[in-house]
């Protein structure tokens, strides 16, 4: 579509001459003498350029184009004046009015080149407004889109999350699911399972552990004898040193099957690994493949001290139970024979730690024998303060992070307890006297008690509990004020 150039003059023969002058170019010319013309023709149409005389009888060129950039700003305006005008016409061009003044008499081909020049100019005009409406409509539509993805994404992402909740849920029965079939088998089976796979969590969060690598030894802990569901009960009963090579053989073998049964669930590979070598000793003397050191996988060799512990810690045999300082002092015989020695530092760690922390300075003691006399002793106890404030790092994993298979038992001092908790492991006194068995309902009366004798003789604060209540919180006796009354549990 040619541009279209409106000349407007009142004496005709000039009209005719810039027709004549354009006529071999390539727009659309359009002449008029009339001032309110020209107004009702930029109404209804759409003008490249205008160009006006300064000097007409009713109406002046500036005055006229001032009301045609109301009408049309996007057109380019230009005023051909004599030489007396030229104030005027630069005051219009300041003013905005005008695109720019020409002189009469002109120069037929320097009109041509302003002419040519103005449409160029028009052309760019028209051509930014085109792409300055374009940006702002592609930017409006990038926001709708943006808009559109932020909410498909966050759609999706809910979507993705609830279907990974459902399928870690999904996961997660499937292990207890398994880890009920050995209680079924057998009631001790499935207790010593869940205390095992608590102390190991423990170790491992001890020993720095990842979340993975948790949850793997964590699963592999809950699943580890579930092998034996093919044993008989009296097997079971029997204790592994006296049973003939052959019951030996029979009761080896349910590592294997076990591993076999946790390769069933998909993501438990790692975890059934575990279970195959949890019985290999850190000397090559274990069992099924007799791996030694750092060949048995660390989660088979922490779950191994855990199982260990937890036998002695919670035998059957009718003795007097050991208290965890004497099971971890039996332990220690063995050390680098049968337990890695870096494991069963961690679980005495987690069930001493006031005594690791005193062994821990002896240690420091000693290696500062040859030290200079600035290094004081508060030096040692900032290095203890440093591998404790290290240490605490790793235990504000949440307990449901750090084990997704069992819940946790919590770990209290006395005058923490409260009505109705219950014990999740046999309380000891200081000198190994048992005090409560676990499973005990802690009521009034043994609050008080056991209140009264952390006072008298202070008990060690491992006293662990179940997370939940066994019943609802009734009116208990105030821990700052624990009631002087003869220990009767």
């Amino acid at each position: 579509m040619n541009p279209k150039i409106l000349f407007i003059d009142d004496e005709p023969h000039i009209l005719k001459a810039f027709a004549r002058l354009f006529r071999k170019d390539s727009f659309d010319i359009i002449t008029t003498s009339s001032p309110t013309e020209v107004c009702e023709l930029v109404q209804n149409d759409e003008f490249a350029l205008i160009v006006s005389d300064q000097r007409m009888p009713k109406l002046e060129g500036t005055k006229l184009l001032e009301q045609v950039r109301e009408l049309s700003p996007d057109t380019i305006r230009i005023i051909l004046t004599g030489y007396a005008d030229k104030e005027a016409a630069i005051e219009a061009i300041n003013q905005g009015s005008v695109y720019r003044f020409l002189t009469k008499p002109w120069d037929d081909h320097e009109l041509r080149n302003e002419i040519k020049r103005a449409i160029d100019e028009h052309r760019l005009r028209q051509e930014n407004k085109r792409l300055q409406e374009l940006t702002l409509s592609q930017n409006e539509e990038l926001r709708d889109l943006n808009q559109n993805l932020e909410t498909k994404v966050r759609e999706r992402t809910e979507k993705v999350t609830l279907l990974n909740q459902q399928l870690k849920q999904g996961f997660i029965g499937s292990i207890r699911a398994m880890a009920q079939l050995g209680e079924m088998h057998s009631s001790d089976l499935g207790e010593h399972a869940k205390r095992v796979t608590v102390t190991t969590g423990q170790i491992g969060k001890q020993l720095g552990l990842s979340m993975d690598d948790l949850f793997q030894i964590n699963s592999a802990a809950l699943l580890h004898d579930l092998g034996k569901i093919e044993l008989p009960e009296n097997l079971l009963a029997k204790p592994y040193n006296k049973l003939i090579p052959v019951e030996q053989r029979q009761v080896q073998n349910h590592v294997i099957l076990g591993e076999k049964i946790a390769q069933m669930v998909p993501s438990l590979e790692k975890a059934a690994v575990l279970i195959r070598h949890h019985h290999e000793h850190f000397n090559g003397s274990g069992y099924p493949d007799g791996l030694k050191g750092e060949e048995i996988p660390l989660g088979s060799r922490v779950i191994f001290v855990a199982d260990y512990y937890d036998h002695l810690a919670n035998n059957k045999s009718g003795a007097q139970p050991k208290s965890p300082e004497a099971i971890l002092d039996s332990m220690k015989e063995h050390s680098g024979t049968w337990f890695d020695p870096q494991v069963l530092s961690a679980l005495h760690k987690y069930l001493l730690p006031e005594e690791h922390e005193s062994a821990l300075l002896d240690y420091l003691n000693k290696q500062s024998v040859n030290d200079t006399p600035e290094v004081k002793q508060t030096n040692k106890k900032e290095t203890v303060q440093s591998i404790h404030s290290q240490n605490s790092e790793v235990e504000s994993v949440t307990e449901a992070e750090m084990d997704v298979t069992v819940e946790q038992d919590l770990r209290l001092r006395p005058y923490e307890l409260e009505l109705g908790m219950t014990l999740s492991r046999d309380l000891f006194s200081n000198n190994g006297g048992l005090l409560l068995p676990r499973g005990t309902v802690l009521g009034q009366r043994q609050l008080e008690n056991l209140r009264s004798l952390s006072l008298a003789n202070p008990i060690s604060d491992r006293i662990f509990v179940n997370p939940q209540p066994v019943e609802e919180k009734k009116n208990t006796t105030s821990k700052e004020t624990p009631q002087k009354t003869p220990l009767q549990v």
